[in-house]
């Protein structure tokens, strides 16, 4: 691996996302360059959901010299190597997530406010599997993304919040 600035990264996370990513860019006949690799170790130190100006001001903070347009080409390459997902898509500004080495979870969205909340239901997941073996389909990945209104926001349009009749495992968190 031709790391660039990582020789001295000691995060296993970090070096096995890099390696992985080198992987991927060897099938495109791409290389791991200075400026590819401080990207990823940037999208790795990064939690929840960030806009791609967060990630360039990360980089340069770190002192790290690369166009805006190297990090918008890179974050494509990286979400298909599976590394970062696009994430919540508000405005003009394009989210992304890092999901390398990270839990999975699903996104209920306001379409008010923005807020997102995160949230694992095994009841989708076994869903997702049985639907695509009914197709022949191999999942590699998906991205699920629930858009409605939040409590908070009913409550300012004096709405009531959808019943709650879960049955099945719901783990949620605010992001």
């Amino acid at each position: 691996m031709r790391p660039g600035r990582t020789e001295s990264v000691a995060d296993r996370r970090t070096l096995d996302a890099l390696e992985k990513f080198e992987k991927f860019l060897e099938g495109k006949a791409l290389r791991l360059t200075e400026a590819r690799a401080a990207i990823v170790e940037a999208a790795l130190g990064r939690s929840g959901h960030y806009p791609i100006e967060e990630l360039i001001a990360d980089l340069k903070r770190l002192g790290i010299r690369g166009s805006k347009a190297t990090v918008y080409r890179t974050l494509p390459l990286l979400a298909e190597a599976g590394i970062v997902q696009p994430a919540i898509v508000a405005g003009d500004s394009k989210s992304y997530e890092t999901t390398y080495g990270a839990e999975h979870h699903d996104h209920l969205v306001c379409a008010r406010c923005g807020t997102v909340v995160e949230f694992g239901f095994e009841a989708f997941e076994i869903l997702q599997r049985e639907v695509a073996g009914r197709y022949g389909f191999r999942l590699d990945n998906h991205h699920h993304e629930l858009v409605g209104t939040c409590p908070a926001c009913l409550a300012k349009e004096g709405g009531k919040p959808e019943p709650h009749p879960v049955n099945g495992d719901l783990t949620g968190r605010t992001a």
